[in-house]
């Protein structure tokens, strides 16, 4: 069997219904132990995150605030997927795959909760201050010593994710937005990626993090500005929209495969996958942000997860809900998602042109969070003299991402993707009694004991 031949079978299996079904039964798991606590607790998460912001930004134990943690997540996770993604996830499924993508996401915020709870529980400290942290130290927690190989592979998956979906992807996706849109040649491109990376991840930590509560932001100002007049001229045709959606999904039609050709199997893994790569609950990507926190207790944390997810979710939806409304959908059909996001935006009083500069910005965005992504993995992997010769490889890929080629990476770098959650979502599963003791115990006013070992220097 060939090379490509494996990574497409793998490729199957890790973003296929199986794996979906997966994914919502550890979100399940996890709500359970939780006692659905992105439901009962939704007004305190708000409370105890947007609306203490202030109050919680000097604490103790981490190297940023609670609200740069996130908002580092938040650059990563809020890409080119949330728009043009979820025009995928309609085309390839119809429109009933947007309820799907909404018991993802409510079922997976239970996910990106335990991650972000568990990445502060289990963060390491060195000597000179600094923090480590990511889903390798809970994963290796989880499943003991003998199995810290579990580990090892997440940081060697989530290293090469970075360096290709990360990295290559996005810097494609930029000169091929600024080529088409305004002209700019890729090698150009590729000098001013490499650029800003250089400088910002050249910072460390704070430098990443003073970068995303930028650009976020933007992002956020940007979104507005494009989908918003969308859902404005379109906003007669918006309930008929909704009712679209759940007619879609839920009809007999759909079940024996006669909606729109769609079957129940195809609604169902366009919904639910979109959803989770989208928002990346039960990969463990965002651990590693979140666990730079200043914060006295993990849950407290864990609550910015929620949060995190609902800005998430709001975007998808109203991504879905103005491609919908439009119609541009019925002629899109099985067609090009990036074709069909153009012609949504011609409607627009700026044009496609906002859905150029829209994108540009989300992919920045997502290529310096994951750079520090990389960076942290490859620490793990071979301590921290390697952090300044990942760097340098990463910014020479950043050049090299608007050139074109290494198409066999970018292929094999989605799969590790994928693969980043098989370990991740085991240790979710083992430590979820562990997340329920510590809900309990943040409501109930209890003191956080941090786990033997958590101040030593090393693994």
């Amino acid at each position: 069997m060939s090379f490509e031949a494996i990574n497409q079978w793998l490729n199957g299996l890790v973003y296929g219904p199986v794996m979906m079904l997966v994914f919502l039964a550890v979100g399940l798991y996890l709500s359970g132990h939780t006692r659905f606590l992105q439901l009962t607790r939704f007004g305190v998460a708000l409370r105890e995150t947007l609306g203490a912001v202030r109050e919680r930004s000097e604490s103790f134990g981490g190297t940023i605030t609670p609200f740069q943690a996130v908002m580092i997540a938040l650059s990563g996770t809020v890409g080119t997927g949330h728009v043009v993604g979820m025009v995928a996830a309609i085309l390839s499924g119809g429109p009933g795959a947007v309820l799907w993508m909404w018991l993802g996401y409510a079922v997976g915020t239970a996910t990106k909760f335990a991650e972000a709870t568990l990445a502060v529980h289990f963060r390491r400290h060195y000597a000179d201050g600094s923090i480590s942290g990511g889903a390798m130290y809970y994963i290796r927690q989880a499943l003991g010593p003998r199995w810290g190989w579990v580990a090892g592979l997440f940081a060697v998956f989530a290293m090469f994710s970075a360096f290709g979906g990360g990295n290559l992807v996005q810097a494609k996706a930029l000169s091929e937005t600024l080529q088409t849109s305004f002209q700019v040649p890729p090698a150009i491109t590729g000098l001013l990626v490499a650029t800003l990376a250089g400088v910002v991840l050249g910072g460390g930590i704070v430098g990443v993090a003073r970068f995303a509560s930028v650009v976020f932001p933007l992002k956020l100002l940007l979104f507005a500005l494009a989908v918003v007049p969308l859902l404005v001229v379109y906003a007669e045709k918006i309930p008929a929209a909704f009712g679209l959606i759940f007619s879609s999904a839920l009809s007999l039609e759909a079940a024996a495969g006669g909606a729109a050709g769609y079957t129940l199997v195809q609604i169902f893994q366009a919904g639910m996958g979109r959803g989770i790569f989208a928002n990346e609950a039960g990969l463990g990507s965002s651990a590693f942000a979140h666990a730079q926190a200043r914060v006295d207790h993990p849950v407290r944390q864990g609550l910015w997860g929620v949060t995190e997810m609902l800005t998430s979710f709001l975007v998808t939806t109203l991504t879905a809900l103005a491609f919908l409304a439009s119609g541009v959908w019925e002629g899109f059909l099985g067609g090009s998602p990036t074709e069909a996001a153009v012609r949504l935006f011609e409607a627009h009083f700026l044009h496609s042109s906002v859905l150029a500069v829209l994108l540009i910005v989300f992919a920045m965005g997502t290529l310096i969070t994951w750079g520090f992504y990389g960076e942290e993995a490859a620490a793990y992997l071979f301590g921290e003299g390697v952090r300044w010769p990942f760097r340098l490889c990463y910014l020479v890929l950043a050049f090299m991402g608007p050139l074109g080629g290494l198409g066999t990476f970018l292929s094999l770098s989605d799969t590790l993707n994928g693969l980043m959650a098989i370990p991740n979502l085991l240790a979710l599963a083992v430590l979820a009694g562990l997340v329920g003791r510590l809900v309990r115990g943040f409501f109930s006013g209890e003191a956080w004991v941090p786990p033997r070992g958590r101040d030593v220097d090393g693994r």
